[in-house]
């Protein structure tokens, strides 16, 4: 049972938050392999240079993408298929090691947005859905300049609640455009 990214996949904008499928979506951006890569790719540097040995970060930097741009796209359609439930398929021919590559680039730079998009939403939320709670503390009578502190709280508060329902939103198109980038890139186009 297969979901399709084209069309019958929208969620509501009120139910976003509350439908499973937006969590396997937010999940599908937390497992995310690109921002993985950014944070292991700087210690494999570093370690190859502590040695002493200049040369070989670049080899190791070399071999890291030719690994990624192997198993980068054998890793896309399992977390796609397992979160998600969307098929990427397999594109047969030559080129593998270059839409490979081509794919981690872009799959970098959508991951990182996707990632970056969940994480934002949850501290905009917890942040601001919570502000009437904590948000009553004085501040410094002339330097803040801003609206009463009621009206501050009304409004932190009216952005937790905006960020709450339109983030859903915003993290389930942004992951299925990835996933239709993934399919034109590495699977069946």
């Amino acid at each position: 049972m297969s979901t399709s990214v084209s069309g019958s996949g929208r969620i509501g904008l009120l139910t976003g938050p509350f439908r499973p499928r937006t969590w396997r979506h937010v999940l599908y951006a937390l497992v995310a392999v690109g921002p993985l890569l950014l944070v292991v790719l700087p210690y494999a540097m570093k370690s190859t240079q502590g040695h002493g040995n200049q040369q070989m970060g670049v080899l190791v930097l070399l071999v890291m993408l030719v690994v990624v741009a192997f198993i980068g796209p054998m890793v896309e359609r399992l977390r796609a298929q397992i979160l998600l439930g969307e098929e990427i398929g397999h594109r047969s021919g030559v080129g593998r090691i270059g839409r490979g590559l081509f794919f981690m680039l872009v799959n970098l730079l959508i991951s990182s947005v996707s990632f970056a998009l969940v994480a934002g939403w949850f501290i905009v939320s917890a942040r601001n859905l919570t502000y009437p709670i904590w948000g009553w503390a004085p501040y410094p009578d002339p330097a803040w300049g801003g609206p009463s502190p009621a009206g501050a709280v009304a409004l932190h508060f009216a952005a937790g609640v905006v960020a709450f329902f339109f983030g859903p939103w915003l993290i389930v198109a942004v992951t299925n455009w990835q996933v239709r980038v993934a399919r034109s890139i590495i699977g069946h186009g």
